[in-house]
């Protein structure tokens, strides 16, 4: 079985094929460590064979990043100590573990950071994941804003590093800022926005700052088409836009590009499914998920797409030894809505 097969990864050997996809868990300290239940929760993900973990996202800054209440985040070298217990325990157990880089962009809930910036000054439509309020109404970020955004994945690139990650994610998918920023929609005039070419600005910044304050570690860029306020998004320009999207970000520092969509195995309207565009257009490491429940479906997507490693997040989360339990064949407890907001060892 190829998902069980020993992998190098960007140069990161895994005992397998198969990546817990990060998942938002809303249990980090009020002042953004993570939980002290945090190094048993993601060890137990190794423990049970996951070749690699992937953090929940984590905020870079303590002006405009935070996506929801209670998320960790690796915005100051307070954050570094306490996320090096988290490396050590899930090394202990053998396997590898990324931290996840994000900003909220205006997709932040409302009251949480001392401004809201997005692209423009337009809300994202709907209503917030975590409270369900009404999105709130951003302002533009100005060039200064852009310059302060990129200097903090930057610095938290850097204190991941420090923290003993296998590697760091940048969190471009789901409507979140550099997402919104490379949407053909993001409404800007200026350098940062209008052309393919300006609206790729942010994400090209933000991976050269990160791979020149991380040292030699791999950085994954994570990509979806649709937003949080807009599940049905696409390009206008359709698949020659993506495909200049995934060279475009493997030229600046991408050592892998990992693909997140609704339904992974799913052809898009163009004939092939995102991460076969993504493998077929910029060849490298690729992790691809998205709808991926049984050891099968990882098969099917690492012949189908090409990609190097298969990412789920709710089988996992409701079943914590998802893979000891397929490999035995027993049943698989289900996902349910709210799942996540249960305490972080919870087991169904």
């Amino acid at each position: 079985m190829r998902t069980l097969e020993s992998i190098q990864l960007a140069g990161i050997p895994l005992h397998n094929r198969i990546a817990v996809a990060p998942m938002s868990r809303m249990q980090g300290t009020q002042d953004g460590c993570p939980a002290e239940e945090t190094a048993s929760y993601y060890a137990r993900y190794a423990r049970h064979k996951a070749g690699l973990v992937i953090t929940e996202a984590l905020y870079i800054d303590e002006i405009a990043s935070r996506a929801y209440f209670n998320q960790p985040g690796l915005a100051t070298d307070h954050h570094i100590d306490a996320w090096r217990r988290v490396t050590d325990a899930v090394h202990a157990e053998g396997s590898k573990i990324f931290a996840q880089l994000q900003h909220a962009g205006r997709l932040a809930e409302p009251g949480l950071n001392s401004s809201v910036i997005g692209a423009t000054g337009r809300a994202a439509a709907g209503t917030t994941w975590q409270t369900g309020s009404p999105n709130p109404s951003p302002r533009a970020a100005t060039h200064q804003d852009i310059e302060h955004i990129i200097a903090g994945f930057s610095a938290a690139a850097a204190r991941a590093a420090a923290a003993g990650f296998d590697g760091i994610e940048l969190h471009g998918a789901r409507g979140y800022l550099i997402h919104e920023f490379l949407n053909d929609q993001n409404g800007r005039t200026d350098c940062w926005g209008g052309s393919l070419t300006n609206r790729l600005r942010l994400a090209g910044r933000v991976l050269a700052a990160a791979r020149a304050s991380c040292g030699r570690i791999p950085i994954s860029f994570n990509y979806s088409m649709y937003s949080m306020d807009d599940y049905a998004y696409r390009p206008q320009a359709g698949a020659p836009e993506l495909e200049t999207i995934f060279k475009t970000l493997r030229q600046a520092g991408a050592d892998i590009l990992h693909i997140s969509t609704r339904r992974t195995l799913r052809p898009e309207a163009w004939g092939e499914t995102l991460a076969q565009t993504a493998k077929r257009s910029a060849p490298g490491p690729l992790i691809a998920g998205g709808g991926l429940a049984t050891l099968a479906d990882c098969e099917r997507a690492l012949a189908d797409t090409g990609c190097t490693v298969a990412a789920l997040a709710r089988p996992f989360l409701a079943n914590p030894d998802w893979i000891d339990r397929s490999l035995g064949k027993q049943e698989l407890h289900a996902y349910f809505p709210g799942m996540e907001r249960r305490p972080l060892l919870w087991t169904p």
